[in-house]
């Protein structure tokens, strides 16, 4: 009896451990981890990244064809974390932490915009980790609010 109860024991543990996905927190069979060189995300497989040309701030996105995500990393994307604050243009907004560093899940409907805008600020309070990651009318907005949940700064 005690040879079974310790056999169902080590079962319960292998199982709880052999069913972790992996230790970067993603599935490789059906996710991806995007480096974008100061910050990851973890998006679907079918999301591809692009990188727009400019020349004031590094800026880029990436998109699954249905929906658009924008990001906007740098002291050219936003002031601080602290000026992000609701307003009459604001639907939802969230306050929470991400890879231990503040954030903002904003979505909004601005003046002369066609379509919703949800957002995520977060800023790592240093003057140079900022980052805004956006996108217009969301198809898919959990999916998109679970890519922004992702984000991790390097």
């Amino acid at each position: 009896m005690l040879a079974i109860s310790r056999f169902l024991i080590g079962l319960i543990f292998m199982s709880l451990f052999t069913g972790c996905e992996n230790d970067n927190g993603f599935d490789p069979n059906t996710e991806q981890m995007m480096d974008f060189e100061k910050f990851t995300l973890i998006t679907p497989l079918d999301w591809t990244r692009f990188y727009p040309q400019g020349t004031d701030g590094f800026f880029g996105g990436l998109t699954n064809q249905k929906d658009t995500l924008y990001f906007d990393y740098g002291i050219f994307s936003f002031n601080s974390i602290d000026d992000v604050v609701e307003n009459d243009d604001t639907i939802n907004y969230q306050e929470l932490r991400i890879g231990d560093y503040p954030a903002k899940i904003v979505l909004e409907k601005r003046e002369g915009e066609i379509n919703e805008r949800f957002s995520l600020y977060t800023d790592t309070r240093d003057g140079v980790n900022l980052n805004r990651i956006y996108c217009y009318g969301p198809k898919n907005q959990e999916l998109v609010r679970t890519i922004f949940l992702s984000h991790r700064f390097k």
